[in-house]
């Protein structure tokens, strides 16, 4: 039987100190709680463990009573994915925050989950090493945040996905047990499985206390290189880059909104950055010219290279508001041009602000719509998300919303799966969560 509010709180301060309990009203970490809770009734504890082991024993006694948990680190991508309810306690892991090992000489290092990856790059900058990601809200996201959410960017071009930098977790089980696969070793590869799973549940399975990376050292020198066209052009010209031998870091295709702020004209945009050697940096730009001449361009140095990805990232990554939502995209990255055009008339025809985005090495986008109507009545919105949807599945790609008022998601499938898979993962629910406590109703399916 589930104990009351009081009881809840009763039962964890002797755990971990009454100073670690607070009540959710109290705190800020709820940034957009109509995005979240499916009842409008909100959970009345936040605790917030210190060490790994108090994690431990909160995760064991909420199993004994069976108390449904709400897991973060900073809460900044607690708006993403399914609506849940009823739940107990929300536990952050965000004084989890240690770098316990930082490897230097093997380019890893094993951090906390709750540790944010802008605190994490600020030390590591110190050994001129960084870890490649640049995610949405890259200044309050965690890296336990990061692992649930396999949220990456646009470096993913370059240096491959959040599954492939992860050598190594530490997760509690859902009966509060410790689990660990991998280690502190790159070529160390036992337990990829665990990591594979932890990577992108949003929770679902597992706790993520601690993770391990594998590093990078700082490039020398950072240039981008913005080129306007058709879409058409801009279509021809990413194939042309991808195929050619030179190695950006970040290869994006934009809409001509995103595009705009940065006086650069095209029914599209392609965004290409080059980080290696001052040397390298200025021959391959001069070659990415080559490929682009005729067809408007601008190329960003220094500071100016910061602030084009900078913004970039805030145009997509805002405060959650109403009239505003955010979908996660993917299409075959030959059809990433195509598509974005699709989109682009289509939300023209409906009179929708959108701005969007598609890395074009891996056809992976983001695609953000703005209309005072979204947060008055869901309807034509669930139909607006249908209809780009079918975009994408009729390009053999998905579409999902992560971003939306709790009217429009109860309206749909916010996750759109429309795999083989499902079976399986409901299973792999049932074997690591078999009581349904952790992240319940947040990923696909329900799960």
């Amino acid at each position: 039987m589930v104990l009351s509010t009081t009881a809840i709180s009763q039962q964890l301060i002797p755990l971990v100190g009454a100073e670690q309990v607070l009540r959710l009203s109290e705190t800020s970490l709820l940034s957009a709680p109509a995005q979240i809770f499916d009842r409008a009734a909100l959970p009345t504890y936040l605790v917030y463990p210190r060490t790994q082991t108090e994690l431990a024993t909160v995760i064991a006694e909420a199993h004994h009573h069976q108390w449904r948990l709400l897991i973060c680190g900073q809460g900044s991508k607690l708006h993403w994915g399914g609506l849940t309810k009823n739940i107990d306690l929300v536990v952050s892991t965000q004084f989890l925050n240690r770098v316990i090992d930082h490897a230097a000489g093997d380019l890893t290092v094993t951090v906390e989950a709750g540790l944010s990856l802008a605190a994490l790059q600020s030390q590591l900058a110190d050994a001129k090493q960084f870890v490649a990601l640049d995610p949405a809200y890259p200044e309050t996201a965690t890296v336990g945040g990061l692992m649930a959410t396999r949220d990456g960017g646009s470096l993913r071009h370059r240096y491959g996905s959040l599954r492939d930098m992860c050598i190594g977790v530490t997760v509690i089980r859902s009966d509060g047990q410790t689990a660990k696969a991998g280690g502190r070793v790159v070529k160390n590869v036992a337990g990829y499985d665990l990591m594979k799973l932890m990577a992108g549940a949003f929770g679902t399975l597992g706790v993520i206390a601690e993770v391990t990376l594998r590093l990078y050292p700082l490039s020398e020198t950072s240039t981008t290189v913005i080129v306007g066209g058709s879409e058409v052009q801009i279509a021809d010209l990413t194939q042309t880059l991808l195929r050619s031998t030179l190695t950006p870091t970040a290869v994006d295709v934009l809409s001509a909104s995103t595009l705009q702020a940065w006086s650069v004209e095209g029914e599209q945009g392609l965004g290409v950055r080059f980080q290696s050697l001052e040397e390298s940096v200025v021959a391959q730009c001069d070659r990415m010219l080559k490929l682009a001449q005729g067809l408007p361009s601008l190329t960003l140095t220094a500071d100016r290279d910061t602030e084009f990805w900078q913004q970039l990232t805030h145009q997509f990554w805002q405060t959650p508001q109403p009239s505003a939502l955010v979908c996660k995209f993917g299409v075959l990255p030959a059809q990433a041009s195509q598509l974005l055009a699709q989109f682009e008339r289509y939300c023209h025809s409906k009179e929708i602000a959108c701005w969007g985005r598609i890395h074009g090495g891996s056809g992976t986008g983001v695609l953000r719509l703005e209309h005072e109507g979204i947060g008055k009545d869901p309807s034509p919105a669930v139909e607006w998300i249908r209809a780009l949807r079918s975009h994408c599945q009729s390009a053999q790609g998905f579409l999902t919303v992560l971003e939306a008022p709790s009217a429009l998601k109860r309206g749909l499938d916010v996750w759109g799966y429309a795999g083989n898979a499902l079976t399986r993962m409901q299973q792999l629910k049932q074997q690591f969560d078999p009581h349904n406590l952790l992240n319940p109703d947040r990923f696909v399916g329900g799960i």
